[in-house]
């Protein structure tokens, strides 16, 4: 996905992705991303749990605004629940 975000930038379109694996979204560089460390399958983490998912989609989309240099990878924690 980086590498297409790339080029949608180029085209001058904002992009900003959700990560799985760190280690190679810093390899790949997207514009900018956010990694909310929930596992693979999980990308806003537990499902039925809706606030928590809409605070992530708002945390990836804050990212548009925020001054970042290209190939940003902000990491953000969250709550897990107590199942």
């Amino acid at each position: 996905m980086g590498l297409i975000q790339r080029i949608i930038e180029e085209e001058g379109i904002a992009t900003v992705s959700v990560s799985l694996n760190l280690a190679i979204t810093k390899k790949v560089k997207p514009p900018r991303a956010l990694y909310p460390g929930f596992g693979l399958g999980h990308p806003l983490g537990e499902a039925h749990n809706p606030e928590l998912q809409l605070r992530v989609l708002r945390d990836a989309l804050s990212l548009l605004e925020m001054d970042l240099e290209p190939g940003s990878v902000v990491v953000r924690s969250y709550p897990r629940s107590a199942k």
